[in-house]
């Protein structure tokens, strides 16, 4: 039996439904891309919304987000980007049936999901406490597999911009996984573009955002019209093994 993750992020939701943010109806965009899951994606086994689910923090961005929501009968897990509130998405969690957690088991694959939000800054940042919580699960004999989702990229992309907001303590997490045969993938946001790597036999890639994409060489920050949104699939195999693809929204 394999587990298949639909990953969603950087929706960049606003306090009204009819604010664009680079051009882009962040909210229009965002129901195009869940829309679609809804239809092509029935057989999914949970949804990821790797951050930046809000735009401007408001309540009424989050409120937004529940409404793009309904109608899915299946795990879905928020994770917390730089233009996030975690208490916020925590009283989501309180209040909906969403979650807002470190981790979660399916079969034999353990999904780990870092909040790398770091206060008042665009970079992100590992909390020692999660660090530790996730050697536990490494150590934990019942996870013969993990998948880590963080909202930052881990690794530098060649890209001068996004560069400069990269994970700031991220050689704590990718010392953990050349160490562990466990780490099978880790998978973020944040860049707003499609972005692919290894290390060793672990694979990491990031996911285009449900709404404005941005070019990846550019000194300064340019938004790329001609890249469409999407969310990515992920399938994860009883044997260790994944296979994943990016699906575009026209």
């Amino acid at each position: 039996m394999s587990t298949k993750i639909i990953q969603i992020t950087d929706l960049h939701l606003n306090k009204s439904k009819e604010v664009s943010t680079n051009g882009i109806n962040t909210y229009n965009s965002a129901k195009k891309v869940l829309d679609t899951i809804k239809i092509k994606e029935k057989d999914a086994d949970c949804l990821v919304l790797t951050g930046d689910l809000s735009n401007d923090c408001s309540q009424e961005s989050y409120n937004n987000l529940m409404s793009l929501l309904k109608g899915f009968n299946l795990p879905i897990y928020l994770m917390s980007g730089n233009h996030d509130s975690p208490p916020l998405l925590k009283e989501l969690s309180n209040n909906y049936d969403v979650h807002f957690k470190n981790f979660d088991s399916f079969n034999n694959w353990g999904l780990f999901m870092f909040n790398t939000k770091k206060d008042n800054s665009s970079s992100g940042i590992l909390d020692n406490s999660e660090l530790l919580y996730f050697d536990e699960i490494l150590e934990n004999n019942l996870y013969e597999n993990i998948i880590v989702f963080l909202h930052h990229h881990p690794v530098l992309i060649g890209s001068p911009v996004m560069d400069t907001m990269v994970i700031e303590n991220a050689d704590l997490l990718l010392k953990r996984i050349k160490k562990s045969k466990k780490v099978k993938a880790i998978a973020w946001g944040h860049v707003h573009t499609e972005y692919y790597e290894t290390i060793g036999s672990v694979e990491l890639f990031s996911t285009p955002s449900t709404c404005y994409q941005v070019k990846e060489k550019p000194k300064n920050f340019v938004v790329d019209n001609e890249s469409l949104p999407g969310y990515r699939k992920i399938v994860l195999n009883n044997d260790g093994s994944f296979d994943t693809c990016v699906v575009r929204i026209s």
